[in-house]
């Protein structure tokens, strides 16, 4: 774990060194145009590959996972520690502050079910499949923020959020040339964003490596919502077999039913909301050519008439 924590140091280096060396280059002229690259994922280098992926290994269950970081927060503290040993209230203080990081790490399991929706609108909302047995975990890291995922109690993903302070403003095109500097030559891969006008734009989505052991590892950009980038390592038969539930969950859900649920169900064009509060409150208002239960439609006699309901 100490080694993965160094490696992530080393990579902030490399990352502003080659950040100098990029703006230097984009002085020399225009910046050609990447081109997608086809067939599978280049191989990443083994050296670093084996540095991401630290001491954890796929399949740890997440007990074992945690029994790792608490021994890494204790290492982290042993400076401290050591120099408040001749000071019982010192002592005793980093003591508390131990347990606090322990507590967290112990705290920050959860299972992706229906009681933790709210993981679904978050920064790893794509990286989860909901009540499929998955669970997660965390720790902050100097840099970073670091997410574990399982599968049956399975360790198979690690997402490695990198701090503000490391993206610095930096494109993600830019970002994955560093990247690439470190983990080898990289598959750029796109995907398709509808304009106002109609029509589709290619945008750049991740950068794709892999490993000879079986891992998959992508640069993936969030930056949209949270500012940052984010590195994740997988296990790649554990992540194909995920891929198949959700072709799986996705032809469950018949194309076009969005559109027969409003054919069906609104037949007026009344705003399906602009009676939320008569609703909530039990005071429900009809509009002429609605239908409440058995009733017949309110019609609207002439304006120097009573309006009448017809029973």
């Amino acid at each position: 774990m100490r080694r993965f924590g160094l490696s992530l140091l080393a990579a902030f280096f490399i990352l502003t060194t080659a950040s100098l060396a990029s703006a230097k280059g984009a002085k020399g002229g225009k910046k050609p145009a990447e081109k997608t690259t086809r067939g599978p994922a280049p191989l990443a280098k083994a050296k670093e590959i084996s540095e991401f992926k630290g001491d954890y290994k796929w399949g740890m269950t997440p007990q074992a996972v945690m029994e790792k970081l608490y021994a890494t927060i204790e290492a982290s503290y042993k400076d401290k520690a050591d120099n408040a040993r001749v000071d019982p209230a010192r002592s005793d203080q980093v003591r508390r502050m131990i347990k606090a990081d322990k507590d967290a790490v112990t705290k920050s399991l959860v299972k992706f079910d229906s009681q933790n929706a709210a993981w679904g609108t978050s920064i790893i909302d794509e990286e989860f499949i909901p009540n499929n047995g998955e669970s997660m975990l965390f720790y902050r890291e100097s840099k970073a923020k670091r997410y574990f995922f399982f599968s049956g109690d399975a360790l198979y993903k690690m997402y490695v959020a990198f701090d503000k302070e490391v993206v610095a403003g930096k494109s993600f095109t830019v970002f994955g040339e560093m990247m690439q500097q470190k983990y080898g030559k990289a598959k750029a891969v796109y995907r398709d964003v509808a304009l106002p006008s109609g029509m589709k734009e290619k945008i750049l989505d991740a950068y794709q490596w892999r490993s000879a052991e079986g891992d998959g590892l992508r640069l993936v950009d969030r930056s949209k919502f949270y500012d940052v980038y984010c590195l994740v390592i997988f296990d790649q038969s554990v992540s194909d077999r995920q891929a198949e539930v959700r072709r799986r969950n996705a032809a469950s859900n018949p194309k076009g039913s969005f559109v027969d649920s409003v054919i069906s169900g609104k037949t007026n064009d009344r705003d399906e909301n602009d009676n939320v509060v008569d609703r909530i409150t039990g005071k429900e208002v009809l509009k002429p050519g609605e239908r409440r239960g058995g009733q017949q439609n309110i019609k609207v006699q002439s304006p120097t008439r009573e309006m009448k309901t017809e029973e």
